[in-house]
């Protein structure tokens, strides 16, 4: 039964082997803010395409796999992911009759939340941020998100991945 799915799952693990390289690719200092969180917007995409392929404990495993990469504090990228897929979750039958423009804005809300989580999770540990700043990868984020749903919904058509209901 699980092997007939294989395609999906080998083509989920691929886009988020790419996203976790997007992540880490080396950027100067001055753009790295800028930098939107490529992991949690493919993970926003599968949870929106495959909603009932969801596994909280398979995105618990590639948050501390993320946090390891980056070098953040241990559970910040697992506390992010876990709660953008509940509001993923909860949401994404409304949200699949929105225009993508609407969907941009939907993306912008989700990323900001997870951003105020990580924000809330370096605050913990000592690091202290000025203004609003941390809220411009969610931004970049919500400006990407249209051109990122295109070509993983080519990829999805191309590998006959149907969307769930």
């Amino acid at each position: 039964m699980w092997l007939d799915r294989l395609p999906t799952y080998v083509l989920i693990f691929l886009t988020l082997l790419v996203a976790i390289l997007l992540d880490v690719y080396p950027l100067p200092l001055e753009y790295r803010i800028f930098r939107p969180p490529f992991v949690l917007l493919v993970a926003i995409y599968w949870i929106y395409v495959l909603p009932q392929s969801c596994s909280m404990l398979l995105l618990l495993l590639l948050g501390l796999l993320l946090d390891v990469t980056v070098g953040s504090p241990l559970g910040q990228h697992p506390l992010m992911l876990i709660l953008v897929s509940y509001l993923c979750l909860r949401s994404y039958r409304r949200v699949r009759h929105f225009a993508r423009w609407q969907e941009s804005l939907w993306v912008l809300l989700l990323v900001a939340s997870a951003q105020l989580l990580a924000y809330w999770a370096q605050a913990l540990g000592g690091r202290q941020m000025s203004g609003f700043e941390f809220l411009l990868p969610a931004l970049a984020g919500a400006c990407c998100w249209p051109l990122m749903a295109m070509l993983l919904d080519r990829l999805r058509r191309h590998y006959r991945i149907a969307r769930q209901v």
